[in-house]
């Protein structure tokens, strides 16, 4: 058997991803339920077999024991499934010598000492996702995100200035990104009852497509527009 990939608390919202092969830690947090997020278990080294569902995950815990977050990153850089965008918390036997640039890199959000408290492990994740909470960014690609908390639209560090009306727009799109968002919801929504029509909406999308590029935003049968995140 290539993995064994487990979904303990399949009806919770949020997902953390634990990636270790230590069976009697990976045991002892099977036993401990938290209902506030669901736990799903990867417990080998064959990172390319989690492919792009890992970007469904709203926390990684990682354990570093056998020094393979490297070998993670050259994985994910090669199969270009996964964009480094999830926070890590992760785990070691050893602290005393970090690397800082491939944690940074990686987006590593806290470094835990094993042995480790299961208590303390889950109230890390709990201050991780309310981080995320606060902090919300929906990414799309080439380099493009837009911070939900501050509704702004980011290429890389850069703010893609927009119009009341784009930004408006460009919120919605997000909220129900990878979901078809019809005229009928636009007109409701942006527009809030003022006038509204096919071309004007065009209008706005095509100084969309300006700023950023014309695969940003798709068109989807006449019926309403998509943005689709990595």
């Amino acid at each position: 058997m290539d993995t064994i990939f487990i979904d303990t608390n399949d009806k919770k919202n949020k997902s953390i991803l634990v990636i270790s092969d230590d069976i009697i830690f990976i045991n002892e947090l099977k036993k401990k339920v938290n209902s506030n997020f669901k736990l799903n278990f990867f417990e080998n080294n064959k990172f390319y077999l989690l492919n792009s569902d890992i970007n469904s995950f709203d926390v990684i815990i990682f354990d570093n024991s056998k020094n393979d977050l490297k070998k993670f990153l050259d994985v994910f850089k090669l199969t270009k499934s996964y964009n480094f965008n999830i926070p890590i918390i992760l785990l070691k036997e050893d602290v005393s010598e970090d690397d800082l640039s491939l944690y940074k890199i990686i987006n590593v959000y806290s470094i835990l000492k094993k042995p480790i408290n299961k208590d303390f492990l889950f109230n890390t994740i709990e201050l991780c996702l309310n981080f995320l909470d606060s902090n919300k960014k929906v990414q799309f690609e080439n380099g493009y995100y837009f911070d939900l908390t501050r509704e702004e639209l980011f290429q890389g560090k850069k703010i893609i200035k927009l119009t009341r009306t784009e930004k408006k727009l460009v919120k919605l799109l997000a909220e129900n990104s990878n979901s078809l968002v019809t005229y009928e919801e636009i007109s409701s929504i942006v527009w809030k009852g003022k006038v509204f029509s096919i071309y004007s909406l065009r209008n706005v999308i095509n100084h969309l497509r300006e700023k950023t590029d014309d695969t940003f935003i798709r068109n989807f049968s006449n019926r309403g527009y998509i943005l689709n995140t990595i």
